[in-house]
């Protein structure tokens, strides 16, 4: 039979090891955990476009008629104007991809301005990036560290340019889309689950074999083709959707409906988006060459022309889905654990890249 004192020194070792296992357990509740956020589960409004349809009104405006289906555009270049958010989003637009020069070292500059609108308006924004030099091994390294930070877009990129006034003089821009660092920016855009928008013209001939060989070779790299109805045809783009899975289209509508430079309508490229609603989506190029409200008006004029299902895939589910499958940066989760901590917000997380933004915009506050 054990003696008092056995006893006793028994019990006091029991009260350690519950006092260490208690410490233990509370210092790992005392954790911030991030983990991804892999689904991705839609706002479906079928019904609210058939109800605008059923219902329509004959007098109004259709970005009037419209006004409550959300609508992003894909790509915009105002981050230089301190009222883009305003100006972008008043007649209905919901969200805009946005950036400012392109393929050139002032396009550093309109970087970090995009960023600022994100800061500000982060239900606004979608913030991309087209800064870095494509011939230079250091142009990585701005990919990588941008794409850290939590920039959900590469582009637009000059992947190739003879044709435009404007981009062919740029200083960073590519010979082709398979050139210079271009393949590593494609694996990396793989890694990181983010879209690569393209500038390419002339829209046939080498630029565009070139671009085929990039597609191939990067298969899971997700490519956007920008404004690729300007000066081209839907024979052109059908050829390069149907061999080409991880290749989506930017639809410039307003240069379509009311460039001169156009000699088709919209009408002419509905029944391939009808046939690849998955892989068409909308933007405005911020107006460039167009009378001011023609960009946004025609958003609305496609939208118009196309069946419900389609409309709303064009509109935003088919870009908001590459948004909302990017899962968060290392560089974001050591931030939010470094914040959370500090303000004692001990708990897990389960976040996109999207949600990790916003949350560290928040803690930093």
């Amino acid at each position: 039979m054990p003696s008092k004192k056995q006893i006793f020194i028994a019990f006091t070792l029991i009260l350690v090891i519950v006092a260490l296992t208690g410490c233990n357990s509370s210092e790992s509740k005392r954790e911030v955990v991030v983990e991804p956020l892999t689904s991705y589960e839609p706002k479906q409004e079928l019904e609210l476009i058939q109800k605008i349809r059923n219902s329509r009104d004959s007098s109004m405006k259709l970005s009037e008629l419209y006004q409550d289906i959300t609508l992003i555009d894909i790509h915009n270049h105002a981050a230089e104007n301190p009222n883009a958010v305003y100006e972008w989003t008043q007649n209905g637009v919901d969200r805009v991809v946005l950036f400012g020069n392109v393929s050139e070292p002032s396009a550093q500059r309109t970087d970090q301005l995009a960023w600022e609108h994100y800061r500000k308006d982060v239900s606004y924004v979608y913030p991309s990036f087209a800064g870095f030099p494509i011939y230079e091994e250091e142009g990585l390294s701005i990919v990588k560290e941008k794409l850290e930070q939590g920039y959900l877009n590469i582009g637009e990129i000059v992947a190739a340019s003879s044709n435009s006034p404007v981009v062919s003089q740029v200083e960073w821009k590519s010979e082709h889309p398979n050139d210079g660092y271009l393949p590593q920016i494609y694996e990396m855009a793989a890694n990181y689950h983010v879209p690569v928008l393209l500038h390419i013209d002339p829209s046939s001939g080498p630029p565009i074999s070139h671009l085929e060989i990039a597609l191939k070779e990067h298969p899971d790299t997700t490519i956007i083709f920008g404004h690729a109805n300007a000066y081209n045809t839907p024979d052109n783009i059908k050829y390069l959707l149907d061999e080409h899975p991880n290749l989506f289209i930017d639809f410039f509508p307003g240069f379509t409906a009311y460039s001169p430079g156009s000699n088709l309508t919209l009408k002419d490229f509905v029944t391939l988006i009808e046939q690849y609603p998955d892989r068409f989506m909308l933007s405005t190029d911020s107006g460039f060459g167009l009378a001011p409200g023609q960009a946004t008006d025609a958003l609305y004029e496609i939208i118009d022309l196309l069946s419900a299902e389609t409309a709303q895939k064009v509109a935003y589910l088919n870009y908001e889905r590459m948004i909302e499958l990017q899962p968060p940066t290392d560089t974001q989760i050591a931030k939010i654990k470094e914040l959370a901590t500090k303000l004692g917000e001990f708990k897990t997380y389960r976040l996109n890249k999207r949600m990790a933004n916003e949350l560290i915009f928040e803690l930093e506050q």
